[in-house]
């Protein structure tokens, strides 16, 4: 199987059992924190940055992995809360019992490592993405399902964003989208081109894809994490691709102009800060 990006059945009884307190926290934030499924683990994100890695283990605990930058000397670092692990390259892992999540994981723990991941400040580009994801929350006709999205055949490429585009009923189709500032050099040819071949990729493997992100909306659905009142979705060919443009319109325009002309069935979407 090319991707697996969700939980399996028994993970997604347990997980939601157990993260109840996290789902409520991360709907109140509006898209600040975010939880992104893979396989059979789950990320917390903040502003489009890995804050923790969560992974279930046999014996019914969690292994949680932070970034060593962002995590020691944090209060949840010394909150006693956790069985400690050697540091493993910039990561470190906490083993942490069922019923001390919400007490290791509580809000004002991971607001404090939030904070410390602001003041690296990863760029503008990742601002832009995340203010994308924020300002369309709570649609039935659209869902950003995924974020950095990855699989076997693609290993460490990435792309940025996998969206669904409702069609009609619980019909929807995968939109790929590529964001970019507005001032990238990338724009022109290189973007168009990585999009036009995760186009290529997700139709040549689309029946993984359809089960994968099928089985995800549904278990995003049942922890509350997403809006559209269907259960479950069918996801339809074709596939389509977006390069999202935004900021310095000036600087972007003749490279816009240029991308519709190489690939004129790509769509380009531009935001500007005009007043």
């Amino acid at each position: 199987m090319a991707i697996k990006r969700y939980f399996s059945d028994e993970n997604v009884i347990r997980i939601k059992d157990d993260f109840r307190f996290l789902f409520n926290f991360i709907n109140k934030t509006y898209g600040e924190f975010d939880f992104a499924i893979r396989d059979n683990y789950f990320n917390i994100y903040y502003k489009g940055n890995s804050l923790a890695k969560v992974v279930p283990d046999k014996s019914g605990n969690y292994n949680i992995y932070f970034h060593k930058d962002f995590f020691i000397g944090t209060k949840a670092y010394a909150s006693g809360l956790y069985i400690p692990s050697s540091l493993k390259g910039d990561y470190f892992k906490a083993t942490v019992l069922k019923a001390k999540l919400h007490s290791f994981l509580k809000q004002e723990h991971l607001f404090e490592i939030a904070s410390r991941i602001k003041k690296r400040h990863y760029g503008e580009e990742i601002d832009f993405e995340q203010s994308l994801i924020t300002d369309n929350l709570d649609r039935d006709d659209f869902v950003f399902i995924d974020r950095q999205i990855t699989d076997k055949v693609l290993r460490r490429k990435r792309l940025d964003l996998l969206a669904l585009k409702k069609v009609n009923g619980n019909n929807y189709q995968f939109l790929v989208c590529e964001v970019k500032l507005g001032n990238n050099k990338e724009l022109k040819k290189k973007v168009a081109a990585q999009l036009n071949g995760y186009i290529i990729h997700i139709k040549k493997y689309f029946a993984e894809y359809k089960h994968c992100y099928e089985k995800q909306f549904q278990q995003k659905k049942e922890f509350g994490l997403i809006n559209p009142s269907f259960k479950n979705i069918n996801i339809i060919e074709p596939v389509s691709g977006i390069i999202i443009v935004g900021s310095y319109s000036k600087m972007a325009e003749s490279q816009i102009i240029q991308l519709n002309k190489l690939y004129p069935f790509i769509q380009v979407k531009k935001f500007a800060n005009k007043m």
